[in-house]
């Protein structure tokens, strides 16, 4: 072989091979990403769950997502696409296959996924199919049912880590609850993290019981019920007081070391029944004031107050108001007061943002919130997104619930929260003037940036019935927690708890109690109350657990 001809082919040689050694370094250099399109599930349930429809497109597009291997199409470009779907198609049940592959073909994709959720009583069922659209793997399909809505999360964890595998040949790990708190040895007093099943349950917890003595501090034991709870700087001396009520007096106290001393006892008439407690400066003179949540003596209606330190002495405002005060954070962690007026059941009244006019404080605008609610469980942060403007509510039957800024419920738990021995009487009934239906109120909600990460999570409180509520009409609680949630993309999912308290917890607050510049969670708690004639009622407290 003549030199020249040699040396062309040892070039050639060269050149293919580097061909084959790029090609084969980067596999995706020269192949299209794999196009998906997710289409909403159709869901099939006596009740409104919509937002369970939002939720499952979000988990199967994070989860099967894959930058320069899957594009999932978005949410938009799939609303656009189905809606000349059904036009041309006339279908408005659930997708066939081969409806499928006609959509698909239209799109353009290479994969189409599809199914239905079926929710019927206690009972929840997913249905999904992902059909390769060039035919040369076999529709996976997937079914599943459960007896718990809750079990939907890693049904959809499982569907999707079946399709990586078996479709693009790659593994993924989800997780059921939303993600837990950083890992590693935690400080005395810190927020503690659990792994899954350490006690029992799938998210964290926080060690509040008395028992332990790590991790927490008692500030103040107390032979009676608190029945609210408040934290700030009354006097502007650059230090917070504790604030808590009775049924007619409030008690202002002052942290030395780690004991809270009184330092102001303010009573008023016997005929208050306080219920709740809130400290902001909504008049903007500099000291803030106390709004007093009360009812009257016989629980039919209201006599609220507004107390305010004056430089020299704490004076009432305004008195026999009758609305219930409720202080949410608003923009800029500034204070939003909100009003609900009085009506013949508390959770019927029109809630309103209230301004200072004088000495008074008057409507200023109507919230649209959901039907049967009460002011004193409500609380407004971001949920879903950071930029979000969510409330988050307990509702009569104390089941969580997530509404927007236009009254809409696009989501609501299915357990039990809230819970307090505080209750108002219905007008009597006229059958029988001796009786009067109660209706119970539910502990404040708190949106409260525990990790640090701009997104707040959510602080409910959960008091557990005896004999899960056998006494009817008399509420008795024998157990208390808070509990920490977050959104997971389809559900207030737990991410820590606190150890549960013997008795109920009537209240909290998240303030740096003690001035060293950390936050703590600090607790009312009511001790076990008397049952039996003869038994004596355990004292309540005032705990305090630093979060960090």
């Amino acid at each position: 072989m003549k030199p020249n001809k040699m040396m062309r082919n040892a070039w050639l040689f060269v050149v293919v091979l580097s061909i084959f050694t790029i090609a084969t370094i980067t596999p995706g250099l020269g192949s299209q990403p794999k196009k998906v399109a997710v289409i909403p599930f159709s869901i099939n349930s006596p009740q409104d769950l919509g937002f369970l429809q939002d939720g499952l497109f979000n988990m199967l597009f994070s989860r099967l997502s894959d930058p320069g291997k899957v594009d999932v199409m978005d949410r938009e470009a799939i609303d656009k696409v189905m809606a000349k779907a059904r036009e041309s198609l006339g279908s408005k049940g659930s997708l066939t296959e081969s409806n499928a592959r006609i959509i698909g073909a239209n799109m353009g994709v290479d994969y189409v996924l599809f199914g239905s959720l079926t929710h019927f009583g206690e009972s929840v069922s997913l249905d999904a199919s992902m059909v390769d659209m060039a035919g040369e793997k076999p529709t996976l399909t997937f079914f599943e049912q459960s007896n718990k809505m809750g079990d939907v999360i890693p049904m959809v964890n499982t569907f999707s880590g079946d399709i990586n595998l078996k479709v693009f040949n790659r593994s993924i790990a989800n997780e059921l609850y939303a993600g837990p708190g950083p890992k590693g040895a935690p400080s005395q007093g810190a927020l503690q993290y659990a792994e899954e099943g350490t006690d029992g349950s799938s998210g964290g917890f926080i060690n509040l019981q008395q028992a332990d003595q790590m991790g927490f501090q008692t500030h103040l034991k107390f032979d009676g019920q608190i029945n609210a709870l408040a934290i700030g700087d009354l006097n502007k001396d650059g230090k917070v007081q504790v604030v808590t009520a009775t049924d007619d007096e409030i008690l202002i106290y002052k942290l030395e070391g780690t004991r809270l001393l009184i330092d102001k006892k303010l009573e008023f008439s016997s005929t208050h029944r306080i219920i709740s407690l809130d400290i902001a400066d909504i008049n903007k003179n500099g000291y803030p004031e106390i709004f007093v949540t009360s009812l009257n003596i016989h629980r039919e209606g209201l006599k609220s107050f507004v107390l305010e330190y004056n430089g020299s002495t704490y004076t009432t405002l305004t008195e026999d108001e009758s609305y219930y005060f409720r202080v949410i954070d608003g923009p800029d962690k500034s204070k939003i007061l909100l009003g609900q007026k009085s009506a013949n059941h508390p959770f019927k009244g029109k809630i309103y943002t209230m301004k200072a006019t004088g000495s008074r404080y008057v409507t200023d605008k109507e919230l649209r919130m959901p039907r049967s609610v009460s002011v004193l469980s409500i609380a407004k942060g971001p949920v879903t997104a950071k930029d979000a403007a969510e409330y988050v509510l307990t509702d009569e039957n104390g089941r969580l619930i997530k509404a927007t800024d236009t009254g809409t419920i696009d989501w609501k738990g299915d357990e039990q929260f809230g819970g307090t021995a505080h209750y108002f009487l219905l007008p009597r009934n006229d059958t029988d003037a001796s009786f009067q239906e109660r209706v119970y109120f539910n502990p404040r909600i708190l949106f409260f940036d525990v990790n640090n990460d701009g997104t707040p999570e959510i602080f409910a409180v959960r008091n557990e019935e005896l004999g899960g509520g056998v006494f009817g009409r008399y509420k008795r609680f024998t157990k208390g927690n808070l509990e920490i949630l977050s959104w997971n993309g389809m559900a207030l999912a737990p991410v820590a708890k606190t150890r549960s308290v013997q008795g109920w917890i009537s209240d909290f607050a998240i303030a740096d109690m003690d001035g060293d510049g950390k936050d703590e969670l600090v607790v009312s708690a009511v001790g076990k109350s008397k049952i039996l004639a003869g038994t004596k009622g355990q004292p309540a407290s005032i705990i305090s657990y630093k979060l960090e």
